[in-house]
């Protein structure tokens, strides 16, 4: 196998990132897998069950009005190219932003679209007219599914084994 090959077996993870402790993602060669909102894409980088936490390189289409949501945790995001605006601030290509866990809004993406790097703490849903959590909750299991269905998870460690299959 390509050492520059993005998507390894589980065989491959294991031993690759155990042996060492580190795993490189080859983001080129990922495919972009269809988000929970629509005119948004992702490539999921590494996640972490125990915690919760799961960073991932988001593609957005340009001018998208994305549906109002919740962040139930913490997001570090930062802006690779475009940019994107809130109702009182907008954040640039090479610019950071922490979108406070708790908090619900819907940015408005730029005319040329953005592309950015998001670490989450925790997930992330749909927020009612009063800015409540409502509907699917997106997490790092969910991440973790859409990218195995689409064939962009072998460089993930997969989930642990159930009980049942333990003995």
């Amino acid at each position: 196998m390509d050492s520059r090959t993005a998507i390894r077996s589980d065989r491959n993870y294991r031993s690759f990132g155990e042996a060492n402790g580190r795993v490189v993602v080859h983001t080129e060669e990922l495919p972009w897998t269809p988000w929970a909102l629509e005119g948004l894409r992702f490539k999921l980088l590494s996640i972490n069950r125990r915690t919760g936490m799961w960073s991932c390189i988001i593609q957005i289409d340009p001018n998208t009005e994305t549906d109002l949501h919740y962040h139930c945790g913490d997001a570090h995001i930062f802006a690779l190219k475009g940019g994107y605006r809130y109702e009182m601030e907008r954040v640039n290509t090479g610019e950071q932003n922490v979108e406070i866990g708790s908090i619900a809004h819907s940015p408005i993406i730029d005319p040329e679209g953005a592309e950015v790097y998001i670490f989450f703490n925790g997930g992330i849903t749909g927020a009612d007219a009063d800015r409540n959590p409502l509907g699917d909750y997106v997490n790092v299991d969910w991440m973790y599914k859409a990218a195995l269905a689409n064939g962009a998870a072998d460089h993930l460690p997969p989930p642990p084994l159930e009980r049942s299959n333990w003995m």
